[in-house]
């Protein structure tokens, strides 16, 4: 079959066909998917640094391989614009895996010296191609939760006197939600009018809903601790992000009391699965306390010069 590749095109709607892909792609694999559509909407639509900026972010970042139709077929993207890359194939065409991953070795490990990847452990063909071109593992990095979110009991827990649990219908303070962020992801207790303008222009990813968009609130209105319930209820399935506590808030149960919130309202609409990622020993004791869950390990694998 005919295969060809070219960078990613806003013009020619690359996104949304990635977003179809990846919809696709996890109904075929289910519990084994390599990201949600939540993620990819981020990677678009986050700007969570100054390379993500730039208009030619997606295109510098993003090689996609397309059918004799223009069907997508598959792509490498870097997520933060460094030398870590995720390969996506299309069910059916796992074979493109290797191409894939020759084309990245020529053209990016130049522009970084080295690459790591993301891989799941049960990517038994990817494994295999990485092993061969000379990739080594560093180890499991992350660990993947799959949550029966229809199974999952209320079980809610007492929150400090005069906090509450609200949306960002409910409480649409983004200036508080941002400096919420900033604490918690990088330790800041100031934002810019710019950081403010990011966070609410994530919100144009696709998979986002403020209804779905929660918040441990103090007595006087400030955001806590959060974290986002991006839902497809097509496929009935959900990804349960951007985790966070401000450090001053730590320790009292408020992330758990949040998710927890959060699954009783994607239950309440239908979704059957959620599905949350730890990347730290503390995000991962959290998660495990959560409630019955089948696991998925994430390594890298890492590329070397020489």
């Amino acid at each position: 079959m005919y295969v060809y590749d070219r960078p990613f095109d806003d013009e020619r709607r690359d996104f949304e066909k990635m977003w179809h892909f990846v919809r696709a792609d996890y109904a075929a694999r289910q519990d084994h998917f390599i990201w949600l559509f939540s993620r990819l909407g981020d990677w678009k639509y986050g700007l969570w640094n100054d390379q993500k900026c730039m208009p030619t972010f997606c295109r510098d970042h993003a090689q996609l391989w397309f059918g004799p139709f223009d069907e997508l077929l598959g792509f490498v993207l870097s997520e933060n614009g460094d030398n870590i890359f995720f390969i996506f194939t299309l069910p059916g065409c796992d074979y493109l895996y290797a191409e894939i991953l020759e084309w990245t070795v020529e053209h990016w490990m130049p522009r970084y010296g080295s690459l790591k990847t993301e891989v799941h452990e049960h990517q038994a063909g990817a494994l295999i191609a990485l092993q061969r071109r000379g990739f080594h593992s560093n180890g499991i990095v992350a660990t993947t939760r799959a949550y029966d979110i229809q199974a999952v009991s209320e079980n809610p827990l007492r929150l400090p006197e005069g906090f509450r649990i609200l949306n960002m219908c409910e409480n649409t303070d983004e200036r508080s939600k941002t400096l919420l962020y900033h604490n918690a992801y990088h330790n800041q207790d100031q934002i810019s009018e710019f950081d403010l303008l990011t966070t609410v222009y994530s919100h144009q990813n696709p998979a986002y809903e403020p209804a779905f968009d929660f918040s441990v609130v103090t007595p006087e209105g400030v955001h806590v601790s959060s974290c986002v319930g991006f839902n497809d209820p097509v496929h009935g399935v959900a990804e349960i992000e951007k985790v966070c506590t401000h450090s001053r808030y730590r320790r009292l149960g408020l992330a758990e009391a949040v998710i927890r919130t959060c699954m009783q309202r994607l239950k309440a609409r239908g979704i059957r699965r959620a599905y949350i990622t730890g990347y730290s020993n503390e995000a991962n004791g959290l998660y495990e306390k959560l409630g019955p869950c089948g696991c998925m390990r994430w390594f890298h694998y890492e590329l070397k010069p020489g």
